[in-house]
């Protein structure tokens, strides 16, 4: 039976030659192109439809244990506001910088500056009585030369 076909008539036009997929064996097999990109969309977004991740875990911490309230640490109403350095008239190292206090009552404090250059360390220190809402400055000089300071320095900068 050379020459006949199986499966759905060819068309009377020959417009059908879109709708057959050749095989690597040189086989002709009948797909309608319908189906086939029906096929393709199914499996290319199967994975597209699965949901969102959603979130884990509680939505609110645990309570304190009763009798045990939980122990959150005070921030401190004074802190650095800000440290720069720099080299002195005679070329030492200079370090400065402000304290801010956002409490209502004036607070003393004590600067503390750690200056290591070379593995020699050095710590000098100045106290500061910082107004209620507002800020003091500090000023610390060294032995070290700025230059050095530079080149192998580390700064270290805290209230005590």
């Amino acid at each position: 039976m050379s020459g006949a076909t199986v499966g759905r008539p060819e068309a009377e036009n020959g417009d059908d030659a879109d709708d057959k997929v050749h095989c690597a064996r040189g086989g002709r097999h009948r797909m309608e192109r319908r189906r086939l990109l029906g096929l393709v969309s199914v499996g290319l977004s199967s994975g597209c439809l699965g949901s969102l991740p959603g979130a884990t875990g509680p939505r609110n911490p645990p309570a304190a244990p009763a009798g045990d309230p939980r122990d959150t640490p005070e921030v401190s109403p004074v802190r650095i506001e800000d440290i720069d350095y720099g080299a002195t008239d005679d070329g030492r190292l200079r370090v400065f910088g402000s304290v801010l206090n956002d409490g209502g009552a004036e607070r003393l404090t004590t600067v503390e500056v750690r200056v290591t250059v070379g593995g020699e360390r050095t710590t000098q220190s100045q106290e500061l009585a910082v107004p209620a809402g507002g800020t003091a400055d500090f000023a610390v000089e060294f032995e070290f030369g700025y230059d050095a300071f530079r080149e192998d320095g580390d700064l270290n900068v805290s209230l005590v």
